[in-house]
């Protein structure tokens, strides 16, 4: 707290190393999911009920939503559409996190940052959206570990307190 007082960049430095160390655990916790994800085949359309009918329409809204708030953060039209496959999904998403990190590279993690949802306007700093888009996939990846179950499958497990054992040479 005294060195952000007397240092007023010392604490966005903080946040933004904490905002990148996050996002890469977020970004790893994708990469594990993809595989599985692409092995699911058919059964990825199958309804085995949730918040959303199928481990598809789940990951389609996970991917949508992280597209959206690209699309705010850039100050771009929101996507009109969830991504249909499996496939589609990993491309979008692929897509938005090579934007995503080009974008947050020299952002600054208090800008505000205005949208419209539903006819309401709305602002948030690009800091509480990063946070936001994380704290959203994790919410909806336990739902897509219970719809893995449903349909008899082992999910994928990984906690972002892994990254962070990783990255002190531990291995998680």
């Amino acid at each position: 707290m005294i060195a952000a007082l007397v240092y007023p960049d010392a604490r966005l430095c903080m946040i933004r190393t904490m905002l990148e160390a996050w996002l890469k655990c977020h970004d790893a916790i994708w990469e594990l999911w993809w595989p599985s994800l692409r092995e699911l085949g058919a059964e990825a359309e199958r309804e085995v009920g949730g918040s959303f009918p199928s481990i598809r329409a789940t990951l389609g809204h996970m991917v949508w939503a992280e597209q959206t708030w690209q699309a705010r953060l850039e100050g771009a039209p929101t996507p009109a559409a969830v991504p249909a496959s499996v496939a589609e999904a990993e491309a979008v998403w692929r897509s938005v996190a090579q934007r995503r990190s080009a974008y947050l590279a020299d952002a600054d993690p208090k800008r505000l940052v205005a949208y419209e949802r539903e006819g309401m306007r709305y602002e948030n700093t690009v800091e509480e959206i990063v946070i936001h888009l994380i704290t959203h996939a994790q919410f909806h990846r336990g739902q897509l570990a219970s719809q893995y179950r449903l349909l008899g499958r082992k999910p994928p497990s990984w906690h972002y307190i892994n990254c962070f054992r990783q990255a002190r040479g531990f291995d998680g």
